[in-house]
């Protein structure tokens, strides 16, 4: 069985949180529950982003580390503009946030999901290869969902993040994310 993403594909592998600071939200992880280490890119978000379609360019921080095999990401935003961030503290608060799966095809499961009745909030391109879609989990659901695309890049950014904690001493918790794009200049 493939667990690129720490579980199998198509099952939910990563947990996200909206926190008014990400570096509170990531000494709370590992104080509570040893989760690290964490990934941190400070500044993301400007380019090739869309928000309910149109061109967005709302910016956040992202932290990403593993608990088992489950993946944590803690989100910031950086501005008050238009975004899925705003939006879901506008109408949640701050908190849970998405629960994501990768799917190896990314524009079939989006269309399964808006013939479903799911509404595409967010798109983006993902560090490094490959592109994310966002959408709204409906009133019932706890949060959004996260589709990720399923590609040789991803798989192995989110390999690279749970090898990372496998074993992990606690030494150096926050860590910049290039450490992990590094990785990618030996995608096959």
């Amino acid at each position: 069985m493939d667990e690129s993403f720490g579980q199998p594909v198509g099952a939910a592998f990563q947990m996200a949180y909206f926190l008014p600071d990400v570096e509170a939200g990531m000494k709370w992880w590992t104080a509570n529950f040893g989760v690290g280490p964490w990934f941190v890119i400070d500044r993301i978000g400007d380019t090739g982003v869309t928000y309910r379609g149109k061109p967005a360019n709302a910016e956040f921080r992202i932290a990403m580390a593993y608990s088992g095999h489950l993946n944590i990401e803690l989100i910031q935003t950086l501005d008050d503009g238009p975004s899925i961030y705003k939006e879901a503290r506008e109408r949640r608060g701050y908190g849970f946030h998405h629960v994501a799966k990768a799917v190896p095809n990314l524009q079939e499961a989006v269309a399964t999901c808006r013939a479903h009745g799911f509404v595409v909030l967010h798109h983006s391109p993902t560090p490094g290869g490959g592109q994310v879609y966002i959408l709204d989990g409906g009133d019932d659901g706890p949060g959004m969902i996260e589709l990720v695309e399923d590609v040789p890049a991803t798989r192995k950014v989110f390999t690279a993040v749970r090898r990372a904690s496998m074993g992990w001493d606690g030494s150096n918790p926050r860590r910049d994310f290039a450490e992990i794009l590094a990785v990618l200049e030996t995608v096959d």
